[in-house]
């Protein structure tokens, strides 16, 4: 589903931001992902981890339609992510017919980690701008963060970040 606003032609201005923007945040997570990630996860997993942790426990249908992958595919994630003890299936107390897939203390641990490397990581290339350029990136915290708000009502259906 989509907003009005994104149904309307950019503007000039826009696009030429949105070209740009876009190029430097899929390099900017290239290459964090090749940096921070364990090599037996990928970039999948991590966000089904993440989504546990910040939703909870989860049905694998439930699952798939958050991440947006089918759901054959995301059982076969869970039971790799199972296999690697970062999940665990468990009864749904509301409903004894449903598994609920969740985090494991190991995946939360492995989620710890891949937040420290990206901090770490982060912090060594921050050290290499000026103020001015370290400044002008704490700046567009804000924007970022209504991006992402706006991406996620979208995609929810929902308006709760839209004003």
């Amino acid at each position: 589903m989509h907003s009005a606003a994104a149904t309307r032609a950019p503007r000039p201005a826009h696009s030429a931001l949105a070209e740009e923007f876009g190029e430097v945040l899929a390099r900017l997570h290239g290459f964090l992902r090749r940096t921070i990630l364990p090599d037996q996860m990928s970039l999948t997993q991590a966000l089904v981890l993440h989504t546990l942790r910040e939703r909870g426990a989860q049905r694998v249908t439930d699952l798939a339609g958050i991440e947006g992958v089918r759901q054959p595919t995301c059982t076969v994630l869970v039971n790799t992510m199972e296999a690697e003890g970062w999940v665990a299936r468990t009864v749904d107390l509301s409903d004894r017919r449903a598994v609920l897939v969740e985090l494991t203390d190991r995946g939360r641990e492995v989620l710890d980690g891949i937040t420290r490397a990206r901090a770490a990581v982060l912090d060594r290339y921050l050290d290499g701008l000026t103020d001015a350029e370290r400044d002008a990136l704490a700046a567009a915290l804000p924007g970022l963060t209504r991006l992402i708000q706006l991406g996620a009502a979208d995609q929810s259906g929902g308006d709760a970040g839209r004003g």
